[in-house]
């Protein structure tokens, strides 16, 4: 079966839309300098909610979120105080001594958040105003085994 150009075309299209629909709730990162400044001078985003993810003594990533999106925060992730917000920062876990940091993007390009780790990949989805922010982890940042009850800051 030959087809023409214009059907070459409308499969092309149809093909990129289909891209585009399936992609439409997630988010991005966006590496910025001005971020990693931000949490190395340990400077909160006013309004943002923080949570980290990993052990509380060796945290291996700090979310901040825009109070204009529902988040709410599963077994990776437990709240952090303003007022443990610089401890947090100075116990983050550096893997090959790096930290950086990230705006979070939602699908349109919109700041929606920050992120501050090792971990260069993260997914992040939004549907219905609600964020949700999967951060891959090894398991030896976990601890107990691979466990995540080892989440006190104190």
């Amino acid at each position: 079966m030959i087809l023409s150009n214009k059907h070459k075309v409308f499969f092309c299209l149809a093909a990129v839309c289909v891209f585009f629909a399936g992609c439409a709730g997630y988010g991005r990162l966006q590496w910025s300098d001005t971020a990693s400044q931000a949490f190395q001078n340990y400077e909160m985003t006013e309004g943002y909610r923080y949570y980290y993810s990993g052990r509380g003594n060796k945290p291996s990533s700090i979310i901040g979120i825009d109070p204009a999106y529902e988040f709410s925060p599963d077994v990776h992730w437990n709240e952090i105080a303003p007022s443990d917000f610089r401890r947090m920062v100075d116990r983050m876990f550096a893997e090959y001594n790096y930290l950086a940091a990230a705006y979070i993007l939602d699908p349109n390009g919109k700041r929606a958040g920050v992120w501050y780790s090792y971990i260069w990949d993260a997914v992040v989805k939004f549907d219905n105003g609600r964020i949700y922010v999967f951060s891959p982890e090894p398991a030896d940042v976990k601890g107990n085994g691979g466990s995540s009850d080892n989440r006190d800051p104190a």
